[in-house]
Protein backbone atom coordinates (compact mmCIF):
# COMPACT_ATOMS: atom_id res chain seq x y z
CA UNK A 1 0.00 0.00 0.00
CA UNK A 2 1.30 3.63 -1.20
CA UNK A 3 1.83 5.75 2.03
CA UNK A 4 3.23 9.13 2.68
CA UNK A 5 5.68 9.91 5.52
CA UNK A 6 4.12 12.26 7.43
CA UNK A 7 3.28 9.74 10.48
CA UNK A 8 5.01 8.08 12.70
CA UNK A 9 5.82 4.41 12.67
CA UNK A 10 5.88 1.92 15.09
CA UNK A 11 9.17 1.16 17.02
CA UNK A 12 10.27 -2.24 16.27
CA UNK A 13 10.35 -4.11 19.80
CA UNK A 14 13.47 -7.04 20.16
CA UNK A 15 12.79 -10.15 22.69
CA UNK A 16 16.77 -10.44 23.82
CA UNK A 17 17.91 -13.41 26.08
CA UNK A 18 19.88 -16.19 26.02
CA UNK A 19 18.34 -17.71 23.49
CA UNK A 20 20.10 -17.77 19.26
CA UNK A 21 17.67 -16.52 16.89
CA UNK A 22 18.72 -18.06 13.64
CA UNK A 23 16.13 -17.11 11.52
CA UNK A 24 17.44 -14.50 8.92
CA UNK A 25 15.84 -11.18 8.19
CA UNK A 26 13.09 -10.64 5.22
CA UNK A 27 14.59 -8.81 1.58
CA UNK A 28 11.78 -5.95 1.58
CA UNK A 29 13.17 -3.68 -0.86
CA UNK A 30 11.23 -0.55 -0.45
CA UNK A 31 10.10 0.98 -3.85
CA UNK A 32 9.37 4.77 -3.89
CA UNK A 33 6.22 5.28 -5.95
CA UNK A 34 5.73 9.39 -6.03
CA UNK A 35 8.55 12.25 -4.92
CA UNK A 36 6.42 15.27 -5.47
CA UNK A 37 9.08 18.62 -6.12
CA UNK A 38 8.28 22.13 -6.54
CA UNK A 39 8.50 23.66 -9.65
CA UNK A 40 9.66 20.00 -11.08
CA UNK A 41 8.66 19.66 -15.27
CA UNK A 42 9.56 15.72 -14.80
CA UNK A 43 10.55 13.26 -12.31
CA UNK A 44 12.24 10.25 -12.90
CA UNK A 45 12.07 7.28 -10.48
CA UNK A 46 15.24 4.86 -11.19
CA UNK A 47 14.21 1.76 -8.82
CA UNK A 48 16.96 -0.13 -9.82
CA UNK A 49 20.07 2.10 -9.26
CA UNK A 50 17.91 4.17 -6.45
CA UNK A 51 18.37 7.23 -7.89
CA UNK A 52 15.78 10.27 -8.81
CA UNK A 53 16.15 12.45 -11.56
CA UNK A 54 14.38 16.25 -10.82
CA UNK A 55 14.21 17.76 -14.29
CA UNK A 56 13.33 21.70 -14.22
CA UNK A 57 13.07 24.36 -16.73
CA UNK A 58 15.88 26.70 -16.93
CA UNK A 59 14.23 29.51 -15.53
CA UNK A 60 14.16 28.02 -11.98
CA UNK A 61 15.90 28.96 -8.96
CA UNK A 62 16.92 25.56 -7.59
CA UNK A 63 18.56 26.74 -4.64
CA UNK A 64 15.88 26.45 -2.48
CA UNK A 65 13.16 23.64 -3.61
CA UNK A 66 10.69 21.88 -1.33
CA UNK A 67 10.60 18.34 -1.81
CA UNK A 68 6.53 18.24 -0.80
CA UNK A 69 6.05 14.20 -0.07
CA UNK A 70 7.69 10.96 -0.51
CA UNK A 71 5.75 7.74 -1.66
CA UNK A 72 6.42 4.60 -1.13
CA UNK A 73 5.08 1.25 -1.58
CA UNK A 74 6.07 -0.95 1.70
CA UNK A 75 4.87 -0.92 4.72
CA UNK A 76 7.30 -2.12 7.03
CA UNK A 77 9.80 1.30 5.40
CA UNK A 78 10.87 4.28 7.15
CA UNK A 79 13.00 7.24 6.17
CA UNK A 80 16.06 7.04 8.51
CA UNK A 81 15.92 11.31 8.07
CA UNK A 82 12.79 12.90 6.54
CA UNK A 83 13.24 14.65 3.02
CA UNK A 84 10.41 16.48 3.03
CA UNK A 85 10.95 20.06 3.65
CA UNK A 86 13.37 22.81 1.80
CA UNK A 87 16.90 22.08 -0.20
CA UNK A 88 19.41 23.33 -2.37
CA UNK A 89 18.84 20.76 -5.68
CA UNK A 90 22.57 22.46 -7.25
CA UNK A 91 24.61 19.34 -5.73
CA UNK A 92 22.57 15.78 -4.82
CA UNK A 93 20.31 14.74 -2.00
CA UNK A 94 20.94 12.07 0.03
CA UNK A 95 18.69 9.92 2.40
CA UNK A 96 18.04 6.70 3.53
CA UNK A 97 14.97 4.15 3.92
CA UNK A 98 15.11 1.57 6.25
CA UNK A 99 13.09 -1.54 6.44
CA UNK A 100 15.13 -4.15 7.83
CA UNK A 101 18.05 -3.14 6.04
CA UNK A 102 19.08 0.68 4.74
CA UNK A 103 18.54 1.50 1.15
CA UNK A 104 20.55 4.69 0.26
CA UNK A 105 18.30 6.80 -2.56
CA UNK A 106 20.44 10.19 -4.11
CA UNK A 107 17.91 12.90 -6.01
CA UNK A 108 19.89 14.70 -9.01
CA UNK A 109 18.37 18.26 -9.49
CA UNK A 110 18.62 18.43 -13.37
CA UNK A 111 18.18 22.35 -14.87
CA UNK A 112 17.04 21.98 -18.48
CA UNK A 113 18.99 24.90 -20.16
CA UNK A 114 19.02 25.20 -24.16
CA UNK A 115 22.45 25.67 -25.01
CA UNK A 116 23.84 26.96 -28.70
CA UNK A 117 27.13 28.49 -29.76
CA UNK A 118 27.06 29.39 -33.84
CA UNK A 119 30.07 31.17 -35.58
CA UNK A 120 29.70 32.57 -39.70
CA UNK A 121 31.22 30.15 -41.92
CA UNK A 122 30.24 27.57 -39.37
CA UNK A 123 30.38 23.47 -40.81
CA UNK A 124 27.92 21.37 -39.07
CA UNK A 125 26.72 21.84 -35.59
CA UNK A 126 28.56 22.60 -32.64
CA UNK A 127 29.47 20.62 -29.67
CA UNK A 128 27.80 21.22 -26.72
CA UNK A 129 29.81 19.73 -23.53
CA UNK A 130 27.45 21.04 -20.40
CA UNK A 131 29.33 18.16 -17.97
CA UNK A 132 32.60 20.08 -18.89
CA UNK A 133 31.51 23.72 -19.58
CA UNK A 134 32.99 23.40 -22.65
CA UNK A 135 31.62 24.38 -26.54
CA UNK A 136 33.08 23.51 -30.00
CA UNK A 137 32.06 25.05 -33.40
CA UNK A 138 34.19 24.04 -37.03
CA UNK A 139 34.78 25.70 -39.90
CA UNK A 140 36.56 25.56 -43.06
CA UNK A 141 40.58 25.91 -43.50
CA UNK A 142 39.83 29.39 -44.87
CA UNK A 143 38.23 30.87 -42.09
CA UNK A 144 41.40 32.83 -39.80
CA UNK A 145 40.52 31.24 -36.36
CA UNK A 146 41.77 34.99 -34.67
CA UNK A 147 38.99 36.49 -36.67
CA UNK A 148 35.88 34.98 -35.80
CA UNK A 149 32.54 36.38 -36.06
CA UNK A 150 29.89 34.82 -33.21
CA UNK A 151 26.22 34.66 -34.41
CA UNK A 152 24.81 33.24 -31.65
CA UNK A 153 25.44 32.13 -28.09
CA UNK A 154 23.56 30.85 -25.11
CA UNK A 155 24.71 29.24 -22.37
CA UNK A 156 22.47 30.05 -19.28
CA UNK A 157 19.03 30.49 -18.66
CA UNK A 158 17.19 32.72 -21.01
CA UNK A 159 17.30 36.58 -19.77
CA UNK A 160 18.96 35.36 -16.52
CA UNK A 161 22.64 35.14 -17.30
CA UNK A 162 25.25 37.10 -17.19
CA UNK A 163 28.59 36.91 -19.66
CA UNK A 164 31.90 37.94 -19.00
CA UNK A 165 32.53 39.02 -22.58
CA UNK A 166 30.22 40.57 -25.59
CA UNK A 167 29.52 38.78 -28.92
CA UNK A 168 31.88 41.20 -30.66
CA UNK A 169 34.54 40.70 -28.51
CA UNK A 170 34.79 37.08 -28.83
CA UNK A 171 37.07 37.16 -31.84
CA UNK A 172 40.46 35.74 -31.16
CA UNK A 173 40.25 31.46 -30.85
CA UNK A 174 43.76 30.97 -31.47
CA UNK A 175 44.39 29.33 -28.03
CA UNK A 176 40.84 28.80 -27.21
CA UNK A 177 38.11 31.51 -25.39
CA UNK A 178 37.22 31.30 -21.61
CA UNK A 179 33.94 32.96 -20.76
CA UNK A 180 32.49 33.41 -17.39
CA UNK A 181 28.78 32.41 -17.52
CA UNK A 182 26.72 33.85 -14.14
CA UNK A 183 23.19 32.81 -13.45
CA UNK A 184 21.55 32.56 -9.85
CA UNK A 185 24.41 33.54 -7.82
CA UNK A 186 26.38 31.15 -9.68
CA UNK A 187 29.31 31.66 -11.79
CA UNK A 188 30.64 28.61 -14.29
CA UNK A 189 33.94 29.15 -16.90
CA UNK A 190 33.15 27.73 -20.15
CA UNK A 191 36.17 27.23 -22.98
CA UNK A 192 34.88 28.01 -26.38
CA UNK A 193 36.85 26.45 -28.85
CA UNK A 194 36.83 26.38 -32.96
CA UNK A 195 38.39 24.00 -35.08
CA UNK A 196 39.14 23.73 -39.00
CA UNK A 197 38.37 20.97 -41.22
CA UNK A 198 39.56 20.44 -44.92
CA UNK A 199 35.45 19.09 -46.05
CA UNK A 200 33.17 21.76 -46.29
CA UNK A 201 30.69 19.08 -46.57
CA UNK A 202 30.36 15.13 -45.76
CA UNK A 203 27.54 12.51 -44.97
CA UNK A 204 27.21 12.12 -40.93
CA UNK A 205 24.54 9.23 -40.90
CA UNK A 206 22.48 7.15 -42.64
CA UNK A 207 19.45 5.94 -41.32
CA UNK A 208 17.19 3.78 -43.97
CA UNK A 209 13.79 2.62 -42.83
CA UNK A 210 11.27 0.82 -44.74
CA UNK A 211 9.74 3.09 -47.39
CA UNK A 212 12.30 6.27 -46.01
CA UNK A 213 15.22 7.25 -45.10
CA UNK A 214 16.94 10.26 -43.16
CA UNK A 215 20.21 11.00 -44.16
CA UNK A 216 22.07 13.62 -42.46
CA UNK A 217 25.36 16.19 -43.82
CA UNK A 218 27.46 18.52 -42.10
CA UNK A 219 27.91 22.21 -44.37
CA UNK A 220 28.56 25.30 -43.98
CA UNK A 221 25.81 27.47 -42.93
CA UNK A 222 24.62 29.95 -45.36
CA UNK A 223 25.32 28.30 -48.57
CA UNK A 224 22.87 25.81 -50.80
CA UNK A 225 23.18 22.18 -49.22
CA UNK A 226 21.02 19.45 -50.67
CA UNK A 227 21.00 16.24 -51.79
CA UNK A 228 20.77 13.45 -54.44
CA UNK A 229 19.84 10.07 -54.36
CA UNK A 230 18.99 7.04 -56.62
CA UNK A 231 17.85 3.58 -56.35
CA UNK A 232 21.18 2.02 -57.29
CA UNK A 233 19.96 -0.58 -60.21
CA UNK A 234 19.10 3.44 -61.64
CA UNK A 235 20.94 5.83 -63.68
CA UNK A 236 18.88 9.17 -62.95
CA UNK A 237 19.84 11.11 -60.08
CA UNK A 238 16.90 12.33 -58.19
CA UNK A 239 17.17 16.23 -56.08
CA UNK A 240 15.45 16.06 -52.45
CA UNK A 241 13.00 18.59 -52.93
CA UNK A 242 13.88 21.81 -50.28
CA UNK A 243 10.32 21.22 -48.00
CA UNK A 244 12.18 17.73 -47.13
CA UNK A 245 15.30 19.30 -45.97
CA UNK A 246 15.54 20.61 -42.41
CA UNK A 247 18.74 22.93 -41.18
CA UNK A 248 20.01 23.30 -38.09
CA UNK A 249 22.94 25.60 -38.34
CA UNK A 250 25.47 23.59 -40.41
CA UNK A 251 23.88 20.48 -40.49
CA UNK A 252 21.24 19.27 -42.95
CA UNK A 253 18.81 16.21 -42.91
CA UNK A 254 17.21 15.26 -46.19
CA UNK A 255 13.73 12.94 -45.30
CA UNK A 256 13.74 10.45 -48.39
CA UNK A 257 10.30 8.89 -49.18
CA UNK A 258 8.91 6.75 -51.63
CA UNK A 259 11.32 4.28 -50.95
CA UNK A 260 11.07 0.74 -51.37
CA UNK A 261 11.51 -2.19 -49.22
CA UNK A 262 14.84 -4.31 -49.15
CA UNK A 263 16.20 -2.49 -51.59
CA UNK A 264 19.73 -0.97 -52.30
CA UNK A 265 19.71 2.97 -52.92
CA UNK A 266 23.18 5.71 -52.94
CA UNK A 267 23.24 9.21 -52.10
CA UNK A 268 25.11 11.88 -52.37
CA UNK A 269 25.26 15.89 -50.59
CA UNK A 270 26.08 18.91 -52.10
CA UNK A 271 26.86 22.39 -50.55
CA UNK A 272 27.34 25.09 -53.43
CA UNK A 273 30.05 23.76 -55.86
CA UNK A 274 31.30 20.79 -53.91
CA UNK A 275 29.41 17.51 -52.75
CA UNK A 276 30.54 14.62 -50.84
CA UNK A 277 31.58 10.69 -52.22
CA UNK A 278 28.36 8.33 -53.08
CA UNK A 279 27.23 6.49 -50.29
CA UNK A 280 24.85 3.55 -50.28
CA UNK A 281 21.98 2.33 -47.68
CA UNK A 282 19.55 -0.40 -47.89
CA UNK A 283 16.08 -0.25 -46.48
CA UNK A 284 14.77 -2.17 -44.19
CA UNK A 285 12.22 -4.86 -45.02
CA UNK A 286 8.10 -4.63 -44.74
CA UNK A 287 7.88 -7.38 -42.01
CA UNK A 288 4.01 -8.41 -41.68
CA UNK A 289 2.93 -9.32 -37.88
CA UNK A 290 2.98 -13.08 -37.86
CA UNK A 291 -0.51 -14.81 -37.55
CA UNK A 292 -1.87 -11.14 -37.61
CA UNK A 293 -5.76 -12.64 -39.08
CA UNK A 294 -5.25 -15.49 -36.00
CA UNK A 295 -6.02 -18.39 -38.85
CA UNK A 296 -3.55 -20.17 -36.90
CA UNK A 297 -4.79 -21.89 -33.34
CA UNK A 298 -4.83 -24.82 -31.53
CA UNK A 299 -6.97 -26.33 -28.72
CA UNK A 300 -5.09 -27.33 -25.60
CA UNK A 301 -4.94 -30.50 -24.55
CA UNK A 302 -7.17 -31.59 -22.02
CA UNK A 303 -8.49 -28.19 -21.72
CA UNK A 304 -11.14 -26.46 -23.41
CA UNK A 305 -9.35 -22.95 -24.91
CA UNK A 306 -7.39 -21.97 -27.44
CA UNK A 307 -3.21 -20.95 -27.78
CA UNK A 308 -3.60 -18.32 -30.98
CA UNK A 309 -0.66 -20.52 -32.38
CA UNK A 310 -0.67 -24.23 -34.05
CA UNK A 311 2.88 -25.70 -33.72
CA UNK A 312 2.04 -28.24 -36.52
CA UNK A 313 0.77 -25.83 -38.91
CA UNK A 314 3.55 -26.26 -41.01
CA UNK A 315 3.45 -22.67 -41.66
CA UNK A 316 6.31 -20.14 -39.53
CA UNK A 317 4.17 -17.37 -38.61
CA UNK A 318 1.86 -19.55 -37.30
CA UNK A 319 4.06 -22.37 -35.71
CA UNK A 320 5.46 -19.89 -32.55
CA UNK A 321 3.34 -18.26 -30.19
CA UNK A 322 3.84 -14.72 -30.77
CA UNK A 323 0.02 -13.62 -28.99
CA UNK A 324 -0.59 -14.77 -25.95
CA UNK A 325 -3.69 -14.02 -23.51
CA UNK A 326 -4.75 -14.51 -19.93
CA UNK A 327 -6.17 -17.68 -20.85
CA UNK A 328 -2.65 -19.07 -20.14
CA UNK A 329 -0.77 -20.44 -22.45
CA UNK A 330 -0.93 -24.45 -22.04
CA UNK A 331 2.97 -24.87 -22.16
CA UNK A 332 5.54 -25.10 -19.60
CA UNK A 333 2.60 -26.05 -17.37
CA UNK A 334 1.32 -22.31 -16.75
CA UNK A 335 -1.60 -21.67 -17.16
CA UNK A 336 -3.97 -18.41 -16.53
CA UNK A 337 -7.83 -17.75 -16.04
CA UNK A 338 -8.79 -21.47 -17.87
CA UNK A 339 -6.96 -23.24 -14.81
CA UNK A 340 -9.58 -21.51 -12.98
CA UNK A 341 -12.63 -22.50 -15.18
CA UNK A 342 -12.65 -19.30 -17.24
CA UNK A 343 -12.04 -18.69 -20.39
CA UNK A 344 -11.67 -14.98 -21.37
CA UNK A 345 -9.76 -14.94 -24.93
CA UNK A 346 -11.47 -17.01 -27.56
CA UNK A 347 -11.64 -18.12 -30.84
CA UNK A 348 -14.74 -16.88 -32.91
CA UNK A 349 -15.25 -18.69 -36.41
CA UNK A 350 -18.76 -16.92 -36.80
CA UNK A 351 -18.21 -13.30 -36.81
CA UNK A 352 -14.73 -12.24 -38.55
CA UNK A 353 -13.61 -10.24 -41.10
CA UNK A 354 -10.69 -12.14 -42.83
CA UNK A 355 -9.74 -15.75 -42.88
CA UNK A 356 -11.98 -18.23 -41.26
CA UNK A 357 -11.84 -16.54 -37.66
CA UNK A 358 -11.10 -13.76 -35.44
CA UNK A 359 -10.23 -13.76 -31.83
CA UNK A 360 -12.84 -12.44 -29.07
CA UNK A 361 -11.72 -10.78 -25.89
CA UNK A 362 -14.21 -11.04 -23.07
CA UNK A 363 -14.12 -9.50 -19.45
CA UNK A 364 -15.23 -12.04 -17.23
CA UNK A 365 -15.65 -12.43 -12.92
CA UNK A 366 -13.44 -15.06 -11.20
CA UNK A 367 -13.58 -15.36 -7.95
CA UNK A 368 -15.82 -11.94 -7.66
CA UNK A 369 -12.91 -10.34 -9.21
CA UNK A 370 -12.75 -8.96 -12.80
CA UNK A 371 -10.54 -10.79 -15.44
CA UNK A 372 -10.63 -8.37 -18.22
CA UNK A 373 -10.74 -10.22 -21.40
CA UNK A 374 -6.92 -9.79 -23.66
CA UNK A 375 -4.87 -10.55 -26.27
CA UNK A 376 -1.24 -9.56 -26.45
CA UNK A 377 2.22 -10.35 -27.55
CA UNK A 378 4.07 -11.80 -25.46
CA UNK A 379 3.59 -14.66 -22.64
CA UNK A 380 1.32 -15.41 -19.89
CA UNK A 381 3.08 -16.26 -17.03
CA UNK A 382 1.53 -16.93 -13.69
CA UNK A 383 -1.29 -16.47 -11.55
CA UNK A 384 -0.70 -14.20 -8.76
CA UNK A 385 -3.47 -16.50 -5.88
CA UNK A 386 -6.61 -15.67 -6.97
CA UNK A 387 -6.00 -11.71 -7.16
CA UNK A 388 -4.48 -11.13 -10.98
CA UNK A 389 -1.54 -12.67 -12.95
CA UNK A 390 1.99 -12.01 -14.02
CA UNK A 391 2.81 -11.33 -17.46
CA UNK A 392 5.96 -10.86 -20.68
CA UNK A 393 4.66 -8.55 -22.98
CA UNK A 394 6.80 -8.43 -26.12
CA UNK A 395 7.86 -10.25 -29.08
CA UNK A 396 11.21 -9.55 -31.07
CA UNK A 397 10.90 -6.98 -33.71
CA UNK A 398 13.81 -4.99 -35.49
CA UNK A 399 11.52 -2.81 -37.95
CA UNK A 400 9.77 0.54 -37.73
CA UNK A 401 6.32 1.04 -38.89
CA UNK A 402 4.62 3.84 -39.37
CA UNK A 403 1.38 2.62 -37.63
CA UNK A 404 -0.10 -0.59 -37.05
CA UNK A 405 -3.78 -1.22 -38.72
CA UNK A 406 -6.40 -3.71 -37.46
CA UNK A 407 -10.37 -4.70 -37.60
CA UNK A 408 -12.26 -3.69 -34.24
CA UNK A 409 -15.67 -4.54 -33.03
CA UNK A 410 -16.46 -3.77 -29.55
CA UNK A 411 -19.92 -3.92 -27.07
CA UNK A 412 -19.91 -2.96 -23.44
CA UNK A 413 -21.60 -1.48 -20.27
CA UNK A 414 -20.94 0.58 -17.10
CA UNK A 415 -18.64 -0.99 -15.08
CA UNK A 416 -20.29 -3.71 -12.61
CA UNK A 417 -16.49 -4.33 -10.68
CA UNK A 418 -14.51 -1.16 -9.68
CA UNK A 419 -11.46 -2.65 -8.10
CA UNK A 420 -9.95 -0.72 -4.23
CA UNK A 421 -6.70 1.06 -6.43
CA UNK A 422 -7.54 2.94 -9.90
CA UNK A 423 -5.34 5.50 -11.62
CA UNK A 424 -4.10 8.86 -10.04
CA UNK A 425 -6.20 11.70 -11.56
CA UNK A 426 -8.97 8.74 -12.37
CA UNK A 427 -12.51 8.30 -10.79
CA UNK A 428 -14.50 5.40 -11.59
CA UNK A 429 -17.83 4.59 -10.35
CA UNK A 430 -19.78 1.56 -10.16
CA UNK A 431 -23.23 1.28 -12.17
CA UNK A 432 -22.19 4.94 -13.35
CA UNK A 433 -18.19 4.59 -15.27
CA UNK A 434 -19.19 3.33 -19.13
CA UNK A 435 -15.97 0.46 -19.60
CA UNK A 436 -14.08 1.29 -22.85
CA UNK A 437 -11.52 -0.99 -24.76
CA UNK A 438 -7.87 -0.13 -25.13
CA UNK A 439 -5.17 -1.00 -27.43
CA UNK A 440 -1.59 -0.17 -26.93
CA UNK A 441 1.52 -0.45 -29.47
CA UNK A 442 4.78 0.49 -28.67
CA UNK A 443 8.23 -0.48 -29.84
CA UNK A 444 11.80 -0.39 -27.80
CA UNK A 445 14.58 -1.84 -27.03
CA UNK A 446 13.75 -2.98 -23.38
CA UNK A 447 16.50 -4.72 -21.33
CA UNK A 448 14.78 -7.81 -19.78
CA UNK A 449 17.24 -7.98 -17.52
CA UNK A 450 15.77 -4.23 -16.12
CA UNK A 451 12.27 -4.67 -16.85
CA UNK A 452 12.16 -8.45 -15.68
CA UNK A 453 10.78 -10.18 -18.23
CA UNK A 454 12.54 -12.84 -20.95
CA UNK A 455 14.90 -12.57 -23.94
CA UNK A 456 11.97 -12.87 -26.14
CA UNK A 457 9.47 -10.86 -23.95
CA UNK A 458 11.06 -7.97 -22.07
CA UNK A 459 8.51 -6.43 -20.50
CA UNK A 460 7.35 -8.05 -16.91
CA UNK A 461 4.38 -6.98 -15.07
CA UNK A 462 2.39 -8.35 -12.13
CA UNK A 463 -1.18 -7.11 -12.81
CA UNK A 464 -1.63 -6.81 -8.64
CA UNK A 465 1.61 -4.63 -8.52
CA UNK A 466 1.23 -1.29 -10.16
CA UNK A 467 4.48 -0.21 -9.82
CA UNK A 468 5.45 -2.29 -12.30
CA UNK A 469 3.07 -0.97 -14.69
CA UNK A 470 5.28 0.66 -18.14
CA UNK A 471 4.36 4.09 -19.40
CA UNK A 472 5.31 3.74 -22.69
CA UNK A 473 4.78 7.59 -22.82
CA UNK A 474 7.36 8.22 -20.62
CA UNK A 475 9.75 5.35 -20.72
CA UNK A 476 12.93 5.54 -21.69
CA UNK A 477 13.43 2.60 -23.38
CA UNK A 478 9.96 3.16 -25.51
CA UNK A 479 11.15 4.61 -29.18
CA UNK A 480 7.56 5.40 -30.32
CA UNK A 481 4.15 4.04 -29.30
CA UNK A 482 0.62 5.09 -30.43
CA UNK A 483 -2.77 3.94 -28.45
CA UNK A 484 -6.40 3.57 -29.48
CA UNK A 485 -9.43 3.98 -27.02
CA UNK A 486 -12.91 2.41 -27.84
CA UNK A 487 -15.72 4.09 -25.88
CA UNK A 488 -19.50 2.46 -25.80
CA UNK A 489 -21.19 4.99 -27.38
CA UNK A 490 -18.73 4.91 -30.83
CA UNK A 491 -16.52 7.02 -29.66
CA UNK A 492 -13.04 5.91 -30.48
CA UNK A 493 -9.59 8.15 -29.47
CA UNK A 494 -6.85 7.20 -31.88
CA UNK A 495 -3.70 9.26 -31.60
CA UNK A 496 -5.13 12.29 -30.14
CA UNK A 497 -7.91 12.21 -32.39
CA UNK A 498 -11.70 12.00 -31.47
CA UNK A 499 -13.84 10.28 -33.95
CA UNK A 500 -16.90 8.51 -34.26
CA UNK A 501 -18.51 5.58 -35.97
CA UNK A 502 -21.44 3.07 -35.60
CA UNK A 503 -21.04 1.21 -32.65
CA UNK A 504 -21.47 -2.73 -32.92
CA UNK A 505 -20.06 -3.38 -36.14
CA UNK A 506 -16.87 -4.31 -37.30
CA UNK A 507 -14.47 -1.31 -37.81
CA UNK A 508 -11.23 -0.30 -39.32
CA UNK A 509 -8.36 1.78 -37.53
CA UNK A 510 -5.43 2.81 -38.15
CA UNK A 511 -3.49 3.50 -34.63
CA UNK A 512 -0.07 6.08 -36.12
CA UNK A 513 2.91 5.63 -33.92
CA UNK A 514 4.77 8.52 -32.64
CA UNK A 515 8.70 8.03 -32.78
CA UNK A 516 10.10 9.95 -30.47
CA UNK A 517 13.49 8.24 -31.21
CA UNK A 518 14.08 8.26 -34.99
CA UNK A 519 17.57 6.77 -35.10
CA UNK A 520 17.25 3.80 -32.90
CA UNK A 521 16.76 -0.03 -33.83
CA UNK A 522 13.60 -1.63 -31.77
CA UNK A 523 14.75 -4.70 -30.48
CA UNK A 524 10.50 -5.59 -29.55
CA UNK A 525 6.87 -4.65 -30.22
CA UNK A 526 4.36 -4.56 -27.70
CA UNK A 527 0.92 -4.86 -29.12
CA UNK A 528 -1.54 -5.13 -26.03
CA UNK A 529 -5.47 -5.42 -26.37
CA UNK A 530 -7.92 -5.15 -23.43
CA UNK A 531 -11.54 -5.02 -23.07
CA UNK A 532 -11.38 -3.39 -20.14
CA UNK A 533 -9.02 -0.39 -20.10
CA UNK A 534 -8.84 -0.69 -16.00
CA UNK A 535 -8.86 -3.88 -15.96
CA UNK A 536 -5.25 -4.19 -14.50
CA UNK A 537 -6.91 -2.57 -11.73
CA UNK A 538 -9.87 -5.12 -11.38
CA UNK A 539 -11.96 -2.49 -12.87
CA UNK A 540 -14.70 -2.58 -15.53
CA UNK A 541 -17.65 -4.27 -17.33
CA UNK A 542 -18.19 -8.22 -17.07
CA UNK A 543 -20.06 -8.03 -20.20
CA UNK A 544 -17.42 -6.26 -22.15
CA UNK A 545 -16.46 -8.18 -25.34
CA UNK A 546 -13.88 -6.88 -27.71
CA UNK A 547 -13.48 -9.05 -31.12
CA UNK A 548 -9.84 -8.56 -32.86
CA UNK A 549 -9.00 -9.20 -36.62
CA UNK A 550 -6.47 -8.59 -39.82
CA UNK A 551 -4.10 -7.32 -37.85
CA UNK A 552 -1.18 -5.26 -40.09
CA UNK A 553 2.10 -3.40 -40.22
CA UNK A 554 1.72 -0.30 -42.62
CA UNK A 555 5.04 1.54 -43.70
Amino acid sequence: MKKTFIYIFSALLFLTGCITNDIPYPVVVPHITSFDVQDAVKVEIDQDNQVITVHFAETSDIRRIQVRSVEIDEQEASLVKNVVGYHDFTSPLKFTIRTYADYEWTVKGVREVERYFTVKGQIGTSVIDAANCRAIATVGTKTPIDAIEVTSLKLGPKDLTEYSLSMSQMTDFTDGLSLEVTSFGLTEVWNLYIEQTEASVEISKLNPWTTEAYVTSLGVAGMENGFMYREKSEQEWIPVGEADITADGGSFTAHIKGLKPETAYEVYAVCGSDKTAVKEFVTAPDTAIPNGSFEYASKVAGESYYKFYDPDCGVPDGSFMFWGSGNGEGSEGVNGSANMGIVITYIDQLDKVDGKQSVRAQTSQMAGILAAGNLFTGQFAGLVGTSGGKVNFGRPWTVRPKAIKLYCKYTTGKMDIVGKNTPPGVTLIKGETYDRADIKVALGYWDYKKYGGTKNSPVHVDTTNPSTFVDFNTDKSTIGNGNLTLYHDGYSLNGGQMTTAATDQWIEYTIPINYRDIETLPTHIIISCAASQYGDYFSGCSSSKLWLDKVEAVY
